[in-house]
């Protein structure tokens, strides 16, 4: 016979890491990629990252003011798709 377990409450640690191709670091923050942003840190929440067609990876709050006037990737000029 199974016995039902109700879980209250947890404590979970997690990491994410990763591999890239291009860059390790947000050229536009200058941070690691795999640390928060200074703009994500300033604003208590953490960072997500988006890579462009070209491979090159900046953190979402770091890309996107640029996104919103340019269609290109600010290191290579190559089409950067929008996803705002």
């Amino acid at each position: 016979m199974s016995k039902l377990i109700t879980i209250n409450s947890i404590n979970m640690i997690a990491s994410t890491s990763y591999i890239l191709d291009k860059n390790v670091d947000c050229t536009i923050c200058r941070q690691s990629l795999n640390n928060d942003s200074i703009y994500a840190l300033e604003k208590g929440c953490r960072s997500t990252i988006l890579t462009g067609l070209c491979g090159h990876t900046f953190h979402s709050e770091c890309i996107t003011p640029w996104l919103k006037t340019s269609l290109n990737c600010p290191i290579c000029s190559q089409k950067f798709p929008r996803f705002i």
